[in-house]
């Protein structure tokens, strides 16, 4: 792995432990739980398996999730950026296809910024968020094969 994505996974998840201290109902789900959600709320699990980081549980179980009122969708990114002082201004954040896919047709579902520093957080909705980009660009990520035996034409 390359060191910034271990840093990435280590922010995060400094994020999800400050969500866990802050929102007494928040936690990151099971496999099985993660499932169970999908399939209430009809999301495609092998497509989005790795779109929501967290669940806020607003029922006594999950086992009582019927609506998008019984439980909050969550996708957390997390900054320690010195400018980002009043959040959600001033962050800056990658954000997959998926996830804003998502975010778009789930109205239960939130983009939360969480400042590892200062142990701030924002859930925003997909309308706030539109609000708030100052800019946006596509990156895409290019993986290559792995040995030249899996290439179908000669690259040289």
């Amino acid at each position: 792995m390359r060191e910034r994505n271990i840093n990435n996974l280590k922010t995060e998840k400094e994020g999800i432990q400050i969500l866990k201290e802050k929102i007494p109902n928040f936690f990151t789900p099971t496999k099985e739980e993660r499932k169970f959600i999908y399939k209430v709320f009809d999301i495609n699990y092998k497509k989005y398996s790795r779109s929501v980081d967290g669940f806020i549980l607003n029922v006594s179980e999950i086992k009582d999730v019927k609506t998008t009122s019984d439980l909050t969708l969550v996708e957390i990114k997390t900054t320690k950026a010195k400018n980002a002082k009043n959040l959600p201004f001033g962050a800056f954040f990658g954000i997959t296809q998926n996830e804003e896919d998502l975010f778009k047709v789930k109205t239960n579902y939130r983009l939360c910024i969480v400042h590892s520093t200062t142990k701030q957080h924002v859930l925003l909705t997909y309308k706030q968020y539109n609000n708030l980009i100052q800019n946006k660009r596509v990156q895409y990520q290019v993986n290559f094969i792995s040995t030249p035996d899996e290439s179908k034409e000669n690259f040289i």
